[in-house]
């Protein structure tokens, strides 16, 4: 970043203190680092068990049964909606985003010199060590057959592709080993036979503590007020997407991941089904029928609570939240608890002291340190939280201070349970099986 450029930032940062003023004064109060980890250091998962005994939710339970329709509670959907958040930010800094958290995935590619941790592209690049996209993407280039998990330190880390340039095989390692090696071409044996290496290197995705902490699609822009059910936090899918993975034992997300079976294409339909067997009397027919009717009522509890979720509990917990003094707080670009906050703040201080060049200390780095942030920004394009628009109130950046679901949020409005919402509802609408799918992948 040119001394021009520095200039600029640091004239912005002075003439920020007004505006800083001004948008702290309509905060409510930043949130703290709970937003985004358990204080105590627990795993997600222990926390939000935790908070679910609690509340007196009853844990949904890993056998096949269906779930008590009476412990899925709007409750309980405020607790994920905060899972859905802190787990954004663990991946984040982990480097576990995957394709859904992006409009735009991270590029991807084969290298054939160096390695990912020598690449330089504008951004950061790591191994890929996922098997999946591995084969995928070796299959590309002609692999064969499964991928080789070996321990070597002659090949890069990670993904691997190694051809014989003489016959054209292709053979694709998994390798295990931290290693320093680089692609390239290697000759091998009294033959010096030629064999092509080539790496397989992704964008890092791994987000620094303010990014992960505020690029969460999951907290809410000023933007999408008054739209709050559109807002990816009222995301059902992701939420069964925490059970698929065992990572919370919510009975709600346990109820959303309930399959539908293609034999029936409506639950009038599966209703005639079951009428048919009964018809015909017996044990064995009376048993399928009542199968087929459990069935039938299990997915009615699914698409009930995605029309629930989607258009009354969540939106609901969002306005509630908002409406109750300490059950939200507010997000900026760089919250302070954040390692960024706590290097920005004195330095921000030092700044605004500034009326010309200055040498001072706590200046030092500066420059590097927004850099960083501006990179980070212009990478966070790609995520899926950028298609919000960017209007309302913002920070000093210029960014938008989001809204987050926090420690009081949950107990901000009155309980209800899903066993409440099917009473009202009939025991086979029309598109019952219609527009309410979530992938089952």
């Amino acid at each position: 970043m040119g001394r021009v450029a520095i200039a600029v930032l640091l004239s912005s940062i002075r003439a920020s203190a007004a505006a800083r003023a001004h948008a702290q004064a309509e905060m409510t109060q930043e949130c703290s680092a709970e937003v985004a980890m358990p204080p105590g250091g627990e795993s997600l998962p222990e926390w939000f068990a935790a908070k679910r005994a609690a509340a007196g939710i009853v844990p949904a339970t890993s056998t096949g049964e269906m779930v008590d329709s009476a412990t899925c509670t709007k409750k309980d959907v405020c607790l994920l909606m905060r899972q859905l958040d802190m787990d954004f930010y663990e991946r984040a800094r982990e480097g576990m985003l995957t394709d859904s958290d992006y409009n735009t995935p991270p590029t991807m590619g084969w290298h054939a010199a160096g390695n990912c941790n020598t690449m330089s592209r504008g951004y950061r690049v790591v191994p890929v060590e996922d098997a999946k996209e591995c084969k995928r993407e070796a299959r590309k280039k002609g692999a064969k057959g499964d991928i080789k998990e070996i321990k070597s330190d002659s090949l890069p880390t990670g993904c691997v592709i190694v051809e014989t340039r003489s016959t054209g095989k292709v053979v694709a390692y998994m390798n295990l080993l931290e290693s320093q090696a680089v692609a390239g071409s290697q000759y091998e044996g009294k033959s010096r036979t030629p064999k092509r290496i080539m790496q397989l290197c992704v964008m890092d995705r791994s987000l620094s503590e303010s990014a992960a902490a505020y690029y969460s699609p999951y907290k809410l822009k000023p933007s999408m007020e008054g739209r709050e059910g559109h807002s990816t936090s009222c995301s059902f899918g992701m939420m069964g997407f925490l059970s698929r993975m065992g990572k919370t034992d919510s009975p709600c997300a346990k109820i959303i991941t309930t399959k539908t079976d293609s034999r029936f294409h409506s639950a009038a339909h599966a209703l005639q089904i079951a009428a048919q067997l009964e018809a015909r009397g017996g044990a064995k027919f009376a048993a399928g029928a009542a199968k087929i009717r459990k069935y039938v009522e299990a997915v009615r509890q699914k698409f009930v609570l995605l029309d629930t979720i989607a258009n009354h509990w969540c939106p609901d917990i969002w306005v509630a939240a908002k409406a109750t003094e300490g059950a939200t707080c507010d997000a900026p670009r760089v919250m302070s608890w954040t390692a960024e906050g706590l290097k920005l703040g004195p330095r921000q201080t030092s700044a605004k002291k500034v009326q010309s060049s200055s040498s001072s200390p706590l200046l030092d780095g500066l420059d590097e340190l927004l850099a960083e942030l501006g990179a980070e920004d212009v990478l966070a394009q790609d995520l899926m939280e950028s298609g919000d628009s960017n209007e309302g109130r913002s920070d000093s950046s210029g960014k938008p201070i989001k809204i987050a679901l926090n420690d009081a949020s949950c107990d901000a409005f009155e309980d209800e349970t899903l066993a409440q919402r099917l009473e009202g509802a009939p025991e086979t609408p029309p598109d019952f099986f219609q527009e309410a799918f979530v992938s089952e992948d």
